[in-house]
């Protein structure tokens, strides 16, 4: 009974109305995801056909064979279009491309000489059902550079080991074919293995969509928590964290940046406070485009900014500094009484120069901004420690003379 085929198909059916239903009710908490309800309705298509299927000789085999077979390839089709609206990945034809596998295997049903070979049938769903899976794997690892989800990779090593079944099943087939002729259920170690990889597919592929939406929502969560809302930015707490990780591991190099826009209080006050979010938005893309990899951008205090380079030092931090001090100055902003220009106030301080100690480093960049304030802003300064006053040594006796000598 364990392989009996009928049996298997029932396994798969209840399966798979597990899986839909627990899809559904949880997009009552997740309805900004879309994707949920596609794969739990999939789900439910599923269910319905291996229920066909499995009663093949009960009811008419127009229900067993035909409309089972399209409800099985609609399903894959939906599932395909969930993982497409899941990573974003919208195109103008994607409804029509989801239902396209059932509309081509109905088109096949008409042409009566063909369909009539249980092998060509099997051979065309395998067909379909691979081409669905390729699609989602292309998508997923294209996706996973963008949104390094844990279980994306895991997804995508599922679905592989399907397709590698399916590829197996019509090897097997092409190898051993069916009677053409049958109308009887097929059975037999191939089949039945067929039958329990599916099962074990539709339950785990499940399992992954519900983790891929709680990694999505937990990913959300923190990268608001550590993001700026207005600019996008770091906000101070990454930035704090990142800087003190690396000066954990790295304490020799390293190097901050401090920027501060330039009369903004005046901006707020004559061109309103949307003006002046305009602004920062602006230079954030400024200072964002700059940013070399490995570094951080970081939005800390109202007009303030950061930058720390972890392979920088004093020359090449300055440097990077000049070009956005030009781009800020170059770029206008439009507004209802004309063309506002920004400048921004540098300081620099280099981990060679002060120690990896984050207050030191820190305080040591904002002594330098303050001191490009103060020279005139719009411009940039760099920190050097001041050299300690030399120590005058002498002999008691060269002492004593220098005294009478001023006596």
């Amino acid at each position: 009974m364990l392989l009996h085929v009928p049996s298997l198909l029932i396994a798969a059916a209840v399966a798979g109305a597990c899986v839909s239903t627990s899809h559904l009710l949880i997009w009552r908490g997740v309805r900004n995801e879309i994707s949920v309800p596609l794969w739990g309705v999939a789900y439910g298509l599923c269910t319905l056909a291996m229920v066909m299927v499995g009663l093949r000789g009960v009811i008419p085999g127009f229900l067993s064979i035909v409309v089972s077979n399209a409800l099985l390839l609609v399903a894959v089709g939906l599932v395909w279009f969930g993982y497409r609206r899941f990573i974003g990945k919208i195109g103008r034809h994607d409804r029509f491309l989801a239902l396209l596998g059932g509309l081509a295997w109905l088109a096949f049903a008409c042409h009566h000489k063909l369909f009539a070979d249980i092998n060509l049938r099997t051979h065309a769903v395998s067909v379909a059902q691979s081409v669905y899976l390729l699609a989602i794997i292309r998508d997923l690892v294209e996706h996973r550079r963008k949104e390094p989800l844990p279980s994306l990779s895991l997804t995508v090593a599922a679905i592989a080991v399907q397709q590698a079944l399916l590829i197996a099943r019509t090897i097997h087939l092409l190898i051993y074919p069916l009677d053409a002729n049958t109308d009887t259920l097929p059975s037999g170690t191939p089949v039945v293995l067929t039958l329990i990889g599916s099962i074990g597919f539709v339950v785990f592929l499940g399992l992954l969509q519900f983790a891929l939406v709680g990694q999505r929502s937990e990913r959300r969560f923190r990268v608001a928590a550590e993001t700026d809302g207005l600019t996008g930015l770091a906000n101070r707490r990454r930035f704090l964290g990142e800087v003190l990780s690396h000066l954990e591991s790295s304490p020799a190099r390293g190097a901050m940046i401090l920027f501060d826009l330039d009369h903004f209080k005046s901006v707020n006050d004559t061109h309103g406070h949307l003006t002046g979010d305009r602004a920062l938005v602006e230079f954030a893309n400024i200072l964002a485009m700059a940013t070399p990899q490995r570094a951080v951008a970081a939005r800390i205090g109202g007009e303030e900014f950061a930058l720390f380079l972890p392979d920088g030092n004093a020359a090449t931090a300055a440097a990077l500094a000049e070009d956005i001090r030009r781009l800020t100055q170059a770029f206008a902003l439009s507004t209802a009484s004309g063309q506002l220009r920004i400048t921004v106030s540098i300081g620099v301080a280099d981990v060679a120069e002060v120690g990896s100690n984050y207050e030191t480093l820190h305080g040591a960049a904002d002594v330098a901004l303050y001191k490009a304030k103060s020279d005139g802003r719009d411009r940039i300064a760099v920190y050097r420690r001041e050299p300690a006053p030399k120590q005058i040594t002498a002999k008691r006796g060269e002492i004593a003379q220098l005294v009478s000598a001023t006596a």
